[in-house]
C-alpha cells in the first residue's frame, strides 16, 4: 500500500450535454478555483464524476468529500420531477450527489456542500427547497449578486453550532450568486447560519466529526471566516 502525505478530497463535478459536440456528447466541468483553494491548505484534489456504482470506491479514495456548486436549477421544490421533463444529465449528477450525501452521513466521513451541495444536503436531510426567491419575496431578489468575487450580504452563524465554533458568531460578509435558497431546515440537520432577510446560509448534522453546508462559495477565500472554514473541513480529513 503506498502511503499517502496529503488527504484526498474528492470534489464532485457538474455536467452538460454539448449539443455542439462533434459529436454531441456529455462533458464534466470543475472550476478551478475548487482545486486552487485546497491547494492552498496542502490537500490533494480530484474530480469526481456522477456514477453512483462507484460511490463506495471513491468513499475509499478519499478522506473527505466536496459536493460543490453548480450551474442548474431544480424547478420544483422536492428538486427532480423523476418523469423525464428534466435534462437527463443534471438529474443524474442530482441523484449521484444525493446518494453520496447520505453514505458520507451514515460512514461519517467528512463532507462540505457548497451552493447547489448546500441544496441537496438540505433535500437528503427533509429540508424545503425555494425554487425562485425572487418571486417568493422581493427583498430575496438580492441573493443573485454580481459575482463570485463580490461580497453581498452578511451572515452570522448561530451560536452553539459547529460553523460559530469555527468561524465565531459575529457574523461576515459573504458572495451570493443563487436564485433558488432555503427558509426551512428538515428535521435531520440544524440551521446553522442565516442571511439578515431570513434565508437559512447554511445547515450542519449534529453527531458527526464534520457535516456542513453553506449556501455562498467559501473556496473564494474572501475573508478570514472562509479561509478558517476551509481548514476546520481539512483538518477534519486528516483526523
Amino acid at each position: 500500500m503506498i502511503r499517502r502525505s496529503k488527504p484526498v478530497i474528492g470534489i464532485t463535478a457538474d455536467i452538460d450535454f454539448w449539443t455542439t459536440g462533434r459529436p454531441p456528447r456529455s462533458a464534466y466541468m470543475l472550476d478551478a478555483t475548487n482545486f486552487e483553494a485546497f491547494r492552498a491548505f496542502g490537500v490533494a484534489s480530484v474530480m469526481l464524476p456522477s456514477e453512483i456504482d462507484c460511490i463506495d470506491d471513491y468513499l475509499d479514495l478519499c478522506d473527505g468529500i466536496v459536493v460543490s456548486g453548480g450551474g442548474y436549477q431544480f424547478q420544483v421544490p422536492e428538486m427532480f420531477r423523476g418523469d423525464g421533463s428534466e435534462p437527463p444529465e443534471k438529474e443524474q449528477r442530482f441523484r449521484f450527489e444525493a446518494e453520496l450525501t447520505r453514505r458520507c452521513i451514515a460512514c461519517q466521513k467528512p463532507l462540505l456542500a457548497i451552493c447547489g451541495g448546500f441544496q441537496v444536503l438540505n433535500h437528503v436531510t427533509g429540508g424545503d427547497l425555494v425554487v425562485n426567491l425572487a418571486l417568493e419575496r422581493e427583498e430575496w431578489s438580492s441573493h443573485s449578486g454580481p459575482g463570485f468575487r463580490d461580497v453581498v450580504h452578511q451572515v452570522k452563524p448561530v451560536e452553539g453550532t459547529r460553523l460559530a465554533a469555527i468561524c465565531g458568531s459575529s457574523g461576515f460578509r459573504v458572495n451570493s450568486m443563487h436564485k433558488q435558497g432555503v427558509v426551512r431546515v428538515g428535521p435531520h440537520a440544524m440551521k446553522a447560519a442565516t442571511a439578515p432577510d431570513g434565508v437559512v446560509e447554511a445547515i450542519e448534522i449534529p453527531r458527526v466529526p464534520f457535516c456542513v453546508g453553506v449556501q455562498w462559495h467559501p473556496e473564494f477565500m474572501l475573508s478570514e471566516q472562509e479561509r478558517q472554514l476551509l481548514a476546520a473541513f481539512v483538518d477534519a480529513c486528516r483526523n
